[in-house]
């Protein structure tokens, strides 16, 4: 059952009334609003379109049954340990104490703390990939044919005709060791442009969205990053003591609340959505967009003009208020601090709309036709709109769920499911400090008629004197002052809780000992028993790191990738490489990769293997094991090419030295000594000379 207060009387309503009572009001709000809309001629069609689906897109994540607005409150109130508004009312009728047992939170640091070991650890959670199967370039396949003619030439200046099996086989040999030398240079060239994609990654600010990214990925619905957007820039060079500043255009990523982010109502996929996201700008920050290329100057003036002292605050939503509260800053809607909303509108728009926009016909060919934009409102303003630069089409918003549910974008958080829990180890801890304050000490029962006038009742201290009188009645055979102990119920209760505590573990799969708790009895008592109980515990793990690996991170670096395709002119990419996203191998075999690694270090530490190996594979092994176990393998282990040249120097101060096979002066004194050439001799030990006396 519902209740409603009207008038100060209490009404009573069922769930289809209460159902029907709020679609009336949406509907009634939309009317309002589409009016609104309609009856604002200084709208332009574009900025019109624009508000009208942040209309529908705020109503529909406003909406009591079907949207997410009040999960999103819910999961900032309970991260930070406060009750709603109801609650804490109902818990103050009762009296007693406030008290939150913020269990979500702690397995909200939990789950954070495990996806940052293996998303921002010193091993990359990405690599990129040489082609499996490399282009040999056309100059190579020329080289190859040649050498083979001349092959073919020379065998027969010999009288060695050729037949075509060996010219083929010949061919195919030499194509292959092509094929290889080629699938070898992609390979380097691979890992130069990792390393370069790296440098931009963190340039851009990255690794610090994604761990944003990640400590909002347990608490809420779902959780958000933007990128790559290009922004200009200022940088700082140094000419000898002096500073030059220079304004520089710059990929970069953002975690974006999802507080701020409204999409289409009914997708499925976020992919297909159309996308609006909030942004607050200062004044400065419009400032630093005046005369730049795409934006409109007189727009962003006219801003400053309307907006500039006082701010602008139209885009209110209902979650704005509370939101404040929680994150600890200023209410939006006093707006002391004269921020401007600015609304960014990613998704399709009709071509129509963008030629009333400004955008030339070069760029809209057809007005009928859809084209896939982004566009920045303020106000009634719009003061940049231009084609998308994805070629694919896609906006720059990636998103994904701890728990993802299946048929939508929005999943469930950790407060989602541990809702129930939270709720049960709220009371119970709330009801055993409250036993515990009650059996802290003793009760006491003052009969307030045997009391004397100057006596006072009220005060309770050590070794107090109570000065009574005798009952006026003769009924003195009660005590004037009496004393009992209440029942404390401390252990039971402290029971119940750590069962609700016990159960959080296992429904968010995320036990104390997996973040660093003691695990007790059972198979965590032993290190091996603790090991394969946090093995069996990361399954969780794996299926979080999937939904990331899948739905952010190789989507995300995919268009960093057609990002420099499309700017690069370098050379840096040649388009043929493959991003691998690592994310769940790193959960899976993290720990265990290492040993295993050092395993085999140490069982190929025999002369067998080293025979087989050589010193360029052992080198090979050294290098990949010191950089997994965070030690700068590049530097320790030398190159290849110094290997070789190690190899070459070994083998010259051998053959100096007279080792066996090497020739140089160790055959030279052996043959001033008189050595003999291998006659057949019995191997018997001992010098050989010729006694025989012949010449």
């Amino acid at each position: 059952m519902a209740s409603e207060a009207l008038g100060g009387v209490l009404r009573v309503i069922g769930p289809k009334q209460l159902d029907a009572a709020v679609r009336a009001r949406d509907e009634e709000m939309a009317a309002a609003q589409d009016a609104s809309i309609a009856g604002n001629p200084e709208l332009t069609s574009l900025a019109s379109h624009i508000r009208g689906q942040f209309d529908i897109f705020k109503r529909h994540r406003n909406n009591a049954l079907a949207g997410w607005s009040d999960r999103l409150l819910t999961a900032m109130r309970v991260f930070n340990g406060r009750y709603d508004a109801n609650k804490l009312n109902e818990i103050r009728k009762f009296g007693g104490s406030e008290v939150y047992a913020r269990i979500v939170a702690m397995k909200c640091r939990g789950a954070s703390s495990l996806l940052r070991d293996v998303y921002l650890s010193p091993d990359r959670p990405w690599g990129l990939d040489a082609p499996d199967d490399p282009k040999i370039p056309q100059e190579i396949m020329q080289s190859v044919n040649q050498l083979v003619q001349s092959e073919i030439q020379a065998m027969s200046a010999q009288g060695q005709p050729a037949d075509i099996d060996t010219i083929r086989d010949r061919t195919m040999q030499l194509v292959e060791a092509a094929r290889q030398a080629t699938k070898k240079k992609g390979a380097l060239q691979a890992n130069i442009a990792e390393d370069k994609l790296d440098g931009i990654l963190k340039e851009g600010g990255f690794y610090k969205a994604l761990s944003e990214f990640i400590t909002d990925l347990p608490l809420f619905p779902f959780a958000a990053m933007k990128g790559p957007v290009v922004r200009i820039l200022p940088v700082v060079t140094w000419e000898g003591n002096a500073a030059s500043i220079k304004q520089m255009p710059k990929l970069t990523w953002t975690r974006v609340s999802p507080f701020d982010l409204w999409w289409t109502p009914g997708v499925s996929d976020i992919e297909d959505a159309a996308v609006i996201e909030r942004t607050r700008l200062t004044r400065a920050d419009l400032n630093d967009l005046l005369d730049l290329p795409g934006y409109n100057t007189e727009a962003i003036r006219e801003v400053l003009d309307l907006y500039g002292r006082g701010g602008l605050n139209d885009e209110i939503d209902i979650t704005d208020a509370e939101r404040a509260v929680q994150e600890s800053r200023e209410n939006p809607t006093i707006n002391l601090s004269g921020m401007i909303n600015c609304l960014e509108f990613t998704g399709n728009v009709q071509g129509r709309m963008l030629l009333e926009a400004g955008m030339t016909e070069e760029q809209i060919p057809d007005p009928l036709r859809d084209y896939f934009v982004q566009a920045w409102i303020i106000g009634r303003f719009i003061i940049k709109v231009q084609l998308a630069p994805s070629p694919r089409k896609r906006h720059p918003y990636y998103i994904t769920s701890f728990e993802k549910v299946p048929g939508t974008p929005v999943g469930n958080g950790l407060p989602d499911i541990l809702n129930d829990i939270q709720e049960a180890g709220n009371a119970t801890l709330r009801a055993l400090v409250n036993n515990l304050s009650i059996a802290s000490g003793p009760q006491v029962v003052v009969n307030d008629d045997r009391l004397t006038s100057d006596e006072d009742g009220e005060e309770l201290y050590p070794w107090k004197r109570w000065h009574v009188q005798t009952d006026p009645m003769g009924n003195n055979s009660q005590k004037p002052i009496d004393f009992f102990q209440p029942q404390s119920n401390a252990q039971e209760l402290l029971s119940v809780y750590q069962q609700f505590v016990n159960m959080a573990d296992d429904l968010s799969a995320i036990p104390k000992y997996l973040s660093g708790g003691g695990a007790s009895g059972g198979a965590g008592r032993t290190a091996s028993g603790l090991a394969m109980l946090m093995g069996n515990a990361s399954k969780i793990l794996q299926t979080v790191a999937a939904n990331i690996d899948r739905d952010v991170l190789e989507p995300l670096l995919g268009s960093l990738f057609d990002m420099v395709m499309l700017t690069d002119t370098t050379g840096l990419l040649t388009g043929e490489e493959k991003v691998r996203v690592l994310g769940v191998s790193v959960a899976v075999q993290k720990e265990t990769l290492r040993a295993r690694q050092l395993e085999f270090l140490q069982i190929t530490a025999n002369p067998i293997d080293a025979q087989i190996v050589g010193p360029k594979g052992r080198a090979a092994i050294l290098r990949n094991v010191a950089s997994t176990i965070g030690m700068p393998g590049a530097d320790i282990v030398p190159s290849e090419d110094q290997m070789e040249a190690m190899q070459k120097a070994a083998a010259a101060t051998a053959a100096m030295q007279g080792i066996p096979g090497h020739g140089g002066m160790g055959d030279q004194a052996a043959a001033a000594q008189g050595g003999q050439n291998d006659t057949g001799a019995s191997g018997d030990m001992g010098p050989r000379t010729n006694i025989s006396g012949g010449q």
